[in-house]
């Protein structure tokens, strides 16, 4: 169980760390998101049944093996970024504008991500988690720095 949520907390850190600024990461409110965030993965992981073997390939390229990408699918169902089985740019763009309000680049960065992300991603899926595989390698196409890979 330990290594369950260790591997989610690397992971969750290293979205925060690399969607936030030296100045942002230090601040009350990205502390708030990131526990929340780590809370919301470790019941992703207990809804899917995942392993720390699972977590650990979400540090790969997607697209992720079936319970990799339901984990990754719980959690952009849980924090708005997939709403009634479809991307969702209203929901990208609440889920990451705490993180990035205080730096106007960046704001206008992800905002430019969301509206991609709303053209490209593919709807029509074989499998029940596959439009996680989808949502993420749009997103990482243009913000690659959201990836798990620290």
């Amino acid at each position: 169980m330990y290594a369950y949520r260790y591997g989610i907390l690397l992971c969750v850190a290293s979205i925060l760390n690399n969607v936030v600024g030296d100045h942002e990461k230090d601040s009350h409110f990205a502390e708030i998101i990131k526990r929340s965030l780590i809370a919301t993965a470790h019941s992703c992981m207990d809804h899917v049944n995942a392993t720390i073997e699972d977590v650990e390939k979400l540090r790969e390229e997607p697209p992720y093996p079936e319970t990799s990408a339901c984990i990754i699918k719980c959690l952009l169902e849980k924090i708005g970024i997939i709403k009634n089985n479809k991307y969702s740019r209203t929901g990208f763009m609440t889920a990451v504008t705490p993180l990035v309000f205080t730096n106007k680049k960046k704001l206008e960065h992800m905002k430019t991500v969301s509206e991609n992300c709303d053209r490209e991603v593919n709807h029509n899926h074989q499998t029940p988690c596959e439009l996680g595989n989808e949502v993420t390698t749009c997103i990482f196409k243009y913000a690659p720095e959201l990836h798990f890979k620290s």
